[in-house]
This record gives C-alpha cells, sequence and structure tokens, in this order.
C-alpha cells in the first residue's frame, strides 16, 4: 500500500490485493475456530465458563478441544473475574482428574477495565509466554468500562477495539470475551441474542453462543467466524469431570439454535405441545414459536396431528391416537 497523500489514505489497486502475499488464516481449534478475537455468550448457568476452562486445559495440556477438535498446545492466559480462586481452583482439580495441571495456564482474578489497562497487561503476558495461545476474558461485564449512553453501538464498539487491534498483532493467539445472552428470543439469527449493541459483535474476528438446552440437559454451541466456516453442533458435560464432549454429529445436530431447543422439548414431552406451551418453556416469544413450528412441520422435523399442536416426529409414529385425545 501507498500513502496518497492528496487523499490522506493508504491505498492500494484490487490488482495490488489479489496478488499479495497474505499469510493463511491460524487455527486454534480444529478448523472452526480461527485466532483473533472472539465473543462467547451463553445463557445463564449455561455453562461457559466451564466450557472456556475446559479449553484452557485442553490448550494448555495439547488434548482435543471438547474431545473432538485438535489444537496447538501452547500458553493460555484465563481472567477468572467471576467466581472467585476457590471455584476455579475446585474445578480445575476436577477437571484434571488427579493429573499434574500445566504451568503454562495463568489465572488471574483481578483486571482493570478496557481502555484503563487491560490491554497493556495482557500484552505483557503475550510478550513473556513461550507460545501464546490463547487468552480469556470472563466476563465483559467485569472489565466493561463506564459509558456515557450518547451513542451505544459507537460506545460498546470502542470498548473492543483495542483488544481486537492486539489481536491482530499476535495472529496465532485466541482472544475470547466471556459474555451473556439478553433474555427472550431474537428470531433465527442466534447471534441477536447476543446482549449489547451490534456494535461489540461487530468489531470481533467471531462470535460464539452457548444456547442451554432445557429439556435434553445439552447445551448447543453455534460457531461464527469471520475467516473459517460456520459450525454448530451439540455439547453435553460430564457431571463427574466437568469436561465437556460433542455428542452431535447428526444431520439433527446441525439445525439452528432455535430448532434444536424445540426438538429437544419435544422429546422430553412425546405428548407434544402447542407454540404457547413450547414458547413458555424455552423463554421464547409465542408468535416467533409458532412461525419457527410451522416450518419446521412443511420441512418434516416435526409432526402435526391436528391444528395447533405439534410433536416429535417419532412420537407421532408411535402414538398419534394418544396426542388427538389431549386438550
Amino acid at each position: 500500500m501507498e500513502f496518497d497523500p492528496e487523499l490522506d489514505f493508504e491505498l492500494e489497486t484490487a490488482a495490488e490485493l489479489v496478488a499479495a502475499d497474505l499469510p493463511p488464516v491460524d487455527m486454534v481449534v480444529g478448523d472452526i475456530i480461527p485466532a483473533g478475537l472472539f465473543l462467547v455468550a451463553g445463557d445463564p448457568k449455561a455453562g461457559k465458563s466451564m466450557l472456556l476452562q475446559d479449553l484452557a486445559v485442553s490448550v494448555t495440556q495439547g488434548q482435543p478441544a471438547w474431545g473432538q477438535y485438535p489444537v496447538e498446545p501452547g500458553d493460555a492466559l484465563y481472567l477468572a473475574l467471576e467466581g472467585g480462586r476457590r471455584s476455579f481452583r475446585d474445578r480445575m482439580v476436577t477437571m484434571h482428574e488427579g493429573r499434574q495441571p500445566s504451568s503454562g495456564l495463568a489465572i488471574a482474578y483481578s483486571s482493570p477495565p478496557l481502555g484503563a489497562g487491560l490491554e497493556e497487561k495482557v500484552e505483557r503476558w503475550l510478550c513473556r509466554a513461550v507460545d501464546p495461545r490463547l487468552v480469556v476474558i470472563d466476563t465483559y461485564t467485569a472489565v466493561a468500562p463506564e459509558t456515557r449512553g450518547v451513542n451505544r453501538h459507537r460506545e460498546e464498539y470502542a470498548t473492543l477495539a483495542a483488544l481486537a487491534e492486539l489481536a491482530t498483532r499476535w495472529p496465532t493467539t485466541l482472544f475470547v470475551v466471556v459474555h451473556h445472552t439478553r433474555k427472550g428470543d431474537s428470531g433465527e439469527d442466534v447471534m441477536q441474542r447476543i446482549s449489547g449493541s451490534q456494535g461489540m459483535t461487530a468489531v470481533t474476528d467471531g462470535n460464539a453462543v452457548l444456547s442451554r438446552h432445557v429439556a435434553a440437559g445439552q447445551c448447543l454451541l453455534s460457531i461464527r467466524p469471520r475467516n473459517a466456516e460456520e459450525s454448530e453442533f451439540v455439547i453435553e458435560r460430564d457431571s463427574e469431570t466437568l469436561r465437556w464432549a460433542v455428542v452431535g454429529t447428526d444431520e439433527r445436530s446441525q439445525l439452528s439454535g432455535s430448532r434444536q431447543l424445540v426438538l429437544a422439548w419435544l422429546d422430553a414431552h412425546p405428548a407434544g405441545g402447542s407454540p404457547k406451551m413450547v414458547a413458555e418453556a424455552l423463554g421464547l416469544t409465542d408468535d416467533n414459536v409458532r412461525q419457527l413450528l410451522m416450518q419446521m412441520k412443511r420441512q418434516l422435523q416435526v409432526a402435526s396431528p391436528r391444528r395447533g399442536w405439534y410433536t416429535a416426529v417419532s412420537a407421532a409414529e408411535d402414538g398419534e391416537a394418544a396426542a388427538f385425545e389431549l386438550v
């Protein structure tokens, strides 16, 4: 690129851009999560902190992430800003199952806010680490600066901009900011459930949402990176080891988050239910669930033995008559 003093821009032509020899994107978790800044949001009590703590263990131990995706072993920094030291230690002991923890995993329990020293402290750790591969900030709320509320989109974009710029200077490291989802349903696009304005999701290199399956006791992890293919799979935490594992690899597990939630509820309620019942159970809106169920019926993903009543396809095949008797 060349600086054009008349326009006050650094410019290049399309031909120069296409001819440029750019390095490939460095992948940190299999072929699904590249290096860069990611926002990972999760439903309350879905286990987003344990999911990222598990990932930190996998990276520092050189184990497959969530039992399936290979990682390049390296160092990790985890800012555990919620829950406290004892809780983090208890989970760490359980996750290692008697194995020696790695000295490559560094943990901090306090931090200045974004824009007030956090980025500088993280970079000092990056410079000191042998092979930094992962930085987790848990959570955004704990390090979010005060905003004036004049332009929420612009202010929230600015809060993560310096961290995003830091990520570009460390192109083999994954930076994760743990965040929350908003209450209710935002339609079919699961990424719209991330709390805050679109300014936050715009500045990142990728976003992910951990949706809790209320009925099935499982979660759906939806990942949307900027420089890799989207992925979505069902994931489950072992209650004894607290380690996560991918359990959904069939066609059904690749459906959208809302459809996964609806199917999980119908599986747990073979007699079926109305759109209102499903919406109330899952914390979604009646209208969205009604429209979604009609779409799923047309695509043969659910059955409808009578108007306004839906069941899992297998339940309809096994006991269609029983469903008609319910009011």
